[in-house]
């Protein structure tokens, strides 16, 4: 199943492609303030034990890069969601 999402392009951008077996997403946070947001998105990756789920790396300019396995895809999405990053998550 796909997933879709929708987010405030006021606050963030956001943008996702295919590496390899692996999906990354170029994350741009127009509102610093929800740096912490993305922050905890990355705590909750880095509290389990699996070291290659996600990659995170921090660019100058508000820049983040994302690697995400495609199997924790699904939870990554749902995680930027629960830190009020995406408005919306639509499977069909």
């Amino acid at each position: 199943m796909k997933v879709k999402y929708k987010y405030d392009e006021k606050i963030i951008e956001l943008k996702e492609t295919a590496n390899g077996n692996d999906i990354e997403f170029s994350i741009k946070l127009i509102d610093s303030e929800l740096k912490k947001n993305l922050r905890q998105v990355r705590d909750y990756f880095e509290e389990n034990k699996i070291l290659t789920d996600i990659q995170f790396y921090i660019h100058p300019n508000k820049q983040y890069q994302v690697i995400a396995r495609s199997d924790f895809y699904n939870e990554f999405i749902i995680q930027l969601f629960r830190q009020q990053l995406l408005k919306e998550i639509v499977w069909g």
